[in-house]
């Protein structure tokens, strides 16, 4: 009997391996398997090459040795890009406060709102990509067009490095973020920007204090673990 399963092009198979990946929270030094890879999703090993190269094409995984591993952002990479969004979003969310209409303002409530729906149902994907809206709706709502785009080249940063990266980490509060955003929307309601730019930076500032955290100086890297072993849920 043959497999009526659709085959999956290397192009699908890389979609879906990076958002299971996240949904996974697969943490940097995972070791991916070829062979497990095309057995789970049932394909050849044409498109998991494909996939595979792909990944390593946008730095979501690396190579060690004649494996490939997921990828574990420096903490200086990650300190280093979220500088840049600070200089960034501490400006457009003062402007937001004053130039955002009230359907904006709807806007970012119903993204925080669906931000939270991802998180009870530990849809991690969707966590992220919801994040990212929820900080392009302020830019768009500072109408400042070159700070926007500076702000998605910074977003396409964190995107191709979002694996292995803070939402991975075992110390990342998915509620904590969920709170941060809640604030910086109310500063925004309120039209406060000194509060909006405090709050915006604090929410910012603690993603690389949590990097910095999760890989003190001297520790060892974790032993590689297969591509099949799972992370615990996050605790609430």
């Amino acid at each position: 009997m043959t497999d009526s399963r659709p085959t999956l092009t290397g192009e699908e198979l890389y979609t879906a391996l990076r958002r299971d990946m996240i949904d996974n929270r697969v943490q940097g030094g995972t070791v991916l398997q070829e062979e497990d890879i095309g057995r789970r999703y049932g394909v050849s090993r044409t498109p998991v090459r494909e996939a595979l190269q792909r990944l390593h094409q946008d730095n979501l995984i690396g190579r060690k040795g004649r494996f490939y591993v997921v990828a574990s952002p420096s903490h200086d990479n990650i300190r280093q890009i979220y500088e840049f969004r600070e200089a960034i979003e501490t400006a457009t969310v003062a402007l937001c406060c004053e130039r955002a209409d009230e359907v904006l303002i709807k806007s970012l409530q119903a993204c925080l709102n669906e931000q939270g729906k991802a998180a009870r149902a530990k849809q991690f994907y969707e966590f992220e990509r919801l994040d990212t809206q929820f900080h392009v709706l302020i830019a768009e709502g500072a109408k400042n067009d070159l700070l926007r785009r500076q702000l998605e080249i910074s977003y396409d940063q964190i995107w191709f490095s979002r694996v292995g990266n803070l939402v991975s980490l075992p110390e990342y509060s998915l509620e904590e973020t969920l709170a941060g955003h809640q604030r910086i929307l109310d500063a925004i309601r309120r039209r406060d920007p000194g509060v909006a730019r405090a709050e915006m930076y604090t929410h910012l500032r603690s993603a690389i204090l949590l990097s910095a955290r999760s890989r003190p100086h001297g520790r060892s890297p974790a032993a590689p673990r297969t591509s099949r072993t799972k992370k615990p849920a996050p605790t609430s």
